[in-house]
């Protein structure tokens, strides 16, 4: 399957929201800014500044992420999710895919130590870089089957 246009990945938070965006086609994701939720920007605010960014860059694709069920704890997230896609639903006919994001933050948070940045310093790089792990790791999937022939 060949990606014609960018896709813009999000790393869904509490608090913080995680974006990422590919190249028109669909080979290299990079990290945007993290939005966070605070006092003046709710979650709806939070969803139009995201549809500004889908905007902006020509996105057709939202493609958000999705933690495996392995605890009760993923399970109220999987649930959060879906009441946020739901909401995105309402405002935007953008298609929206999700894609599991499991082990993402755990590798970004990996890319920042390695490289000598302190986790707790790097908090909203993190949700940044968890979205564009999972965006690339989607983007590789969708050329696999290609190069198998």
């Amino acid at each position: 399957m060949e990606v014609k246009h960018p896709i813009l990945a999000i790393d869904y938070g509490e608090k913080h929201f995680g974006l990422a965006v590919s190249d028109h086609k669909g080979l290299i994701a990079q990290p945007l800014d993290t939005i966070s939720i605070t006092k003046n920007r709710d979650i709806n605010k939070i969803i139009e500044e995201i549809l500004e960014t889908a905007k902006e860059y020509g996105v057709k694709t939202l493609l958000i992420g999705m933690p495996q069920a392995f605890t009760e704890k993923h399970n109220k997230t999987t649930e959060k999710i879906n009441m946020f896609i739901n909401k995105i639903k309402d405002v935007t006919t953008i298609p929206i895919i999700t894609y599991d994001e499991s082990f993402s933050t755990t590798l970004a948070q990996s890319m920042l130590t390695s490289s000598g940045q302190s986790i707790r310093k790097s908090r909203k790089k993190i949700d940044s870089i968890s979205a564009t792990v999972f965006l690339q790791e989607y983007l590789n999937s969708l050329r696999q089957p290609h190069e198998r022939k």
